[in-house]
């Protein structure tokens, strides 16, 4: 059983800090420290004396033999210790419907057992994931593809290549220099593959999850080794052979791209896997308004565009907003998802923020989306200045809702109670109450 500390969002931990048989020791933060000024780890916590602050992202920290759990809480109190009276079941099975709901967490089906795992972190989930897609692959078998490669043989086959035969022959004259066809299994993504498996033992203590990837290691052919690079997995195309493979090259890009290793710290090695509570807030609304929204409505991520350039040296601001809703003559709608506690007063920079989208996109209607953690009522208002100087233009009205996940506050206690629709086997989201508030249905 892996030591596992569990802690929330903008909360703090504190070297003596203990969860059952998990404790966060001085040798945890000095790990912590050096990753924390190596640079990596500025983004996902602050270091405080013998302790340290998290931000909001939420993920999971893996210090030699202590693994932090950081779960995300709607009501969570920045700079607040965590109680040892947590649900912290209940938040991390809360981040993981949201990861999947999402499309960040690659399964195929919510009932898949990973689900309901609770002795292990979130990053053995991961690798047991991405063992069980690799597996699959292994047991289909193995794509193969024709491939150009140049090299000695022994019979004559494809393109002699007179030059290069020239200089390397003339003594062995029973080889031959050319350029020919192989079919195998070397290809991108096998590559990568390889690669993500080859990380997994200095990543998790766990003994049955090493041996199964000693096992697949042993079943993968052996193939170069390839630097990983954002523009790489970009190069990855999907035919009808290669669909299988997309679950497993998802999760070795997340392993391969955005794990942070320091295996050269001694024997605190850390790895980090972090993602932003922002974007996993985004991509989970903007998925489940796909999903909800009626099919006259467009729901889309509209592309970054420039909304303000330099004229001396190019340079250029850019806007996107998060959700962008569009009906062919009820107008536009632009929704900005915020993961925060705004205390009953709304940003000003926020506000703002959805005027600009409004006069950008023409949109007549603007909202802010946080976070419900009780019972707080939407707020509406309007711009006082509209959408076009003109008279006559229309007003834009911005209101503010608070969208719940899972069960009410009040409803945690009830043993009857879920978090989850048991028509649809969706999280229960109260956006689908706020779509006939915004006229979406009618």
């Amino acid at each position: 059983m892996p030591h596992i500390l569990r802690v929330l969002e903008h909360s703090i931990l504190t070297i003596g800090d203990k969860q059952g048989d998990a404790e966060f020791k001085p040798a945890h933060w000095e790990a912590l420290l050096r990753f924390h000024d190596n640079g990596a780890g500025r983004r996902y916590y602050d270091i405080r004396h013998r302790g340290i602050r998290f931000k909001h992202y939420v993920g999971v920290l893996q210090a030699g033999d202590l693994t932090i759990e950081v779960l995300p809480k709607a009501d969570a109190v920045p700079g607040e210790t965590t109680r040892p009276t947590e649900d912290f079941d209940r938040w991390r099975h809360l981040l993981l419907r949201m990861l999947a709901e999402a499309g960040l967490l690659p399964v195929d089906t919510f009932q898949t057992a990973l689900l309901h795992e609770r002795p292990h972190s979130l990053l053995d989930l991961y690798l047991a994931l991405f063992l069980g897609e690799v597996e699959t692959l292994l047991h289909r078998g193995l794509v193969k593809r024709y491939r150009q490669r140049e090299g000695q043989v022994k019979a004559l086959k494809g393109t002699l290549l007179f030059g290069q035969h020239l200089a390397r022959n003339v003594v062995h004259q029973e080889r031959f220099y050319t350029r020919h066809q192989t079919y195998d299994a070397d290809h991108l993504p096998h590559r990568l593959l390889r690669q993500a498996l080859g990380l997994l033992p200095a990543l998790t203590a766990h003994a049955g999850l090493r041996g199964r990837a000693a096992r697949a290691l042993l079943a993968w052919p052996e193939l170069p080794a390839v630097r990983p690079t954002p523009a790489l997995f970009a190069r990855l195309r999907y035919d009808r052979k290669t669909a299988p493979y997309r679950p497993a090259l998802r999760i070795a890009r997340l392993l391969l791209l955005r794990l942070s290793p320091d295996l050269h710290s001694g024997p605190q090695d850390l790895v980090a896997l972090f993602f932003n509570m922002n974007h996993i807030w985004e991509a989970y609304l903007l998925r489940t308004l796909q999903r909800l929204a009626p099919p006259t409505w467009t729901v889309s991520k509209p592309a970054k565009v420039v909304f303000w350039q330099a004229d001396n040296n190019g340079q250029q601001s850019r806007m996107q907003p998060d959700i962008l809703l569009h009906h062919p003559t009820h107008g536009r709608l632009v929704l900005d998802a915020k993961w925060k506690r705004p205390n009953g007063y709304h940003a000003e920079n926020d506000l703002r923020q959805l005027f600009a989208y409004a006069q950008y996109y023409g949109a007549t209607r603007v909202r802010l989306l946080y976070p419900q953690a009780g019972q707080e009522p939407a707020v509406e208002g309007e711009f006082t200045r509209p959408l076009h100087p003109a008279a006559g233009a229309p007003v834009i009205r911005c209101g503010v809702s608070y969208i719940r996940v899972g069960q009410y506050k009040e409803e945690v206690t009830n043993e009857n109670a879920t978090d989850i629709e048991v028509a649809t086997g969706y999280l229960q989201c109260s956006i689908t109450v706020e779509l006939s508030a915004w006229g979406l249905v009618e």
